[in-house]
């Protein structure tokens, strides 16, 4: 991260460690987008006097790392990405409706894309009413972008005890003016406080004056901070690691590389003749290579002759002669070194492989590709697991404020109580396709599982099974009846 700041953000924002912080994330975003992601970079060197070789991201594998992300943590319509286990069935509904109040279905992508890039995930707790002065009617959650959180001090548990943030905003008016919205909750103090100021990010408190709103916890019916925070990798720093973080220099010798065998092509595709002569004077000193004037269209006047089918070769003066400067370059050898780089990252970021199987790997079970993928899954299942802890725990912050603000029951139970406890159902990284799964389903047959078991891991409703078999079997016995009052 410190290499990242270092190489990425200009000498004049290294003063402040929070500026610095903003940048890392802002590279890594240009990382990710990888839209003149070296240009950007490099025009900001330049601004302050440091060369740097100009570069392009044609191997930059950043996005699809992300994108992998995005499609793997918890994918899909909530009843599916993200079922509920608990004791306490009675925070279910609740649970879901602040999901639906929070638009997560939506939101969660966003919260895992960002997981992903930078590192950490931020979810606030929040509460709105309909209309000015009337109590709360929801609460729901709120993705903070982390590069808007410029100090957060956690306890052993991870738990948050003070969190600042800063976020830019306009506002509209005869002029349009630029302001930073400030907040910090401090565990310590039990305070919330909250800022609008021109002194931009991570200025300090003495020097944002009186701020526009100062509530203790206990308004809010709370005594912790409404907001968890969640590391992608956690390597036991405040901050996290993100998907491609680890990988940035190899990333980029990938581009350097890749930026310069195609230099090499299209610099020799271009001009590949050259007019040289060995001649000299009376004096031994050499003359200048001889000039070769065309014609206007370049072609059939006395400086050129056709050569066989149509090829234009030109005549030149005596004593000269025309060289091809296409130097004999082993381009398939360079782009094997390439490709072969390119492998060693794959080993850094296994993510790669699941892109690069979709070409070769059509005729691998299920189970194969699971296997080829382990690395990749675990790394999937371990993002998963620390998302969803903080998911889970920001779930009970909103069930606790929702019963405060008289939202929900208070029979669902209490957080000091336990009641609020629930994880998440394990889910495959890789599903399982129909064919493999009853395929499972008769070997577990075979080893004495029960029938309503094996519906149900099939995802069919065994009750419902039952019913359908009794009525065939009615409709069949009626059939048959019918059949013998035939044939009597």
């Amino acid at each position: 991260m410190n290499n990242l700041i270092k190489r990425t953000a200009p000498p004049k924002y290294q003063i402040d460690m929070n500026l610095s912080l903003a940048d890392t994330y802002s590279a890594l975003e240009f990382y990710y987008h990888n839209n003149g992601l070296y240009a950007l970079i490099q025009q900001d060197l330049m601004t302050n006097g440091l060369w740097t070789e100009g570069m392009v991201g044609l191997r930059n594998p950043a996005h699809r790392v992300v994108e992998f992300y995005v499609a793997k943590l918890w994918p899909g319509k909530l009843s599916v990405a993200l079922p509920i286990v608990t004791t306490n069935e009675n925070i279910i509904e609740p649970i879901h409706k602040i999901w639906e109040w929070s638009n997560w279905g939506s939101a969660k992508q966003v919260a895992a894309r960002w997981f992903a890039l930078y590192g950490d995930m931020f979810i606030k707790v929040a509460a709105k009413a309909k209309g000015p002065g009337e109590p709360a009617s929801q609460v729901f959650f709120q993705n903070i972008k982390p590069m808007y959180v410029t100090d957060i001090t956690a306890d052993e548990r991870g738990y948050l005890t003070r969190i600042r943030i800063d976020i830019p905003r306009i506002r509209k008016g005869e002029t349009i003016q630029t302001y930073f919205y400030t907040e910090i909750w401090d565990k310590s103090t039990q305070l919330y406080r909250r800022w609008e100021n021109n002194n931009g990010p991570g200025t300090s408190e003495d020097r944002l004056g009186q701020p526009i709103e100062e509530r203790p916890f206990s308004d809010f019916g709370i005594d912790f901070i409404p907001i968890v925070h969640a590391k992608f990798q956690d390597v036991g720093e405040p901050r996290g690691i993100g998907a491609f973080t680890h990988a940035l220099d190899k990333i980029d010798e990938a581009n350097r590389m890749a930026t310069r065998l195609h230099q090499l092509l299209f610099r020799f595709n271009d001009v590949i003749f050259a007019v040289s002569a060995n001649m000299v004077d009376g004096s031994g000193r050499p003359l200048p290579a001889p000039s070769l004037e065309l014609g206007d269209d370049q072609m059939g006047d006395s400086q050129t002759m056709t050569v066989g089918t149509g090829t234009k070769v030109a005549r030149l003066p005596g004593n000269s002669k025309l060289e091809m400067m296409v130097p004999d370059l082993k381009y398939a050898d360079a782009l094997e070194i390439l490709n072969a780089h390119m492998r060693e990252l794959e080993r850094d970021l296994p993510e790669m492989a699941y892109y690069r199987m979709r070409e070769q790997g059509r005729d691998l079970s299920g189970r194969a590709i699971r296997l080829l993928l382990s690395d990749t899954v675990d790394k999937v299942l371990e993002a998963r697991g620390n998302a969803e802890t903080a998911l889970a725990r920001a779930d009970a912050m909103a069930l606790t404020i929702g019963i405060n603000l008289e939202l929900f029951d208070k029979n669902i139970g209490a957080y000091d109580l336990g009641s609020f406890d629930h994880t998440f159902k394990d889910r495959e990284v890789i599903p399982l396709s129909e064919l493999e799964k009853r395929e499972i389903a008769l070997l577990d047959k075979q080893l004495g599982v029960s029938e309503d078991t094996l519906l149900t891991r099939l995802g069919y409703d065994p009750s419902h099974e039952r019913e359908m078999r009794e009525n065939e079997a009615s409709e069949l016995g009626e059939k048959l009846l019918t059949a013998f009052d035939k044939d009597e």
